[in-house]
């Protein structure tokens, strides 16, 4: 299985709003997971940016209970 790489950062936003609701609340749950596991320094910004653009755009479809999900911390 070919290992699956992330879209640049300049084209996240885009990329999130290309997914399907269903791919786009399984990356929520993915990256609400990955707040609970140790995050590098260098690169916890990155990954914050990308964590509240999924956030905002699961807000921006009306999916207010996964991006709930996604900001909540366990």
């Amino acid at each position: 299985m070919p290992e699956e790489v992330a879209p640049p950062t300049q084209n996240w936003v885009e990329h999130l709003k290309s997914l399907e609701n269903a791919p786009l609340a399984e990356l929520a749950k993915d990256y609400n997971w990955l707040a609970h596991q140790r995050v590098s320094p260098d690169s916890h910004e990155q990954f914050a940016e990308r964590r509240a653009a999924i956030i905002a755009e699961c807000e921006r479809r009306g999916m207010k209970d996964i991006a709930e999900a996604c900001r909540r911390e366990s």
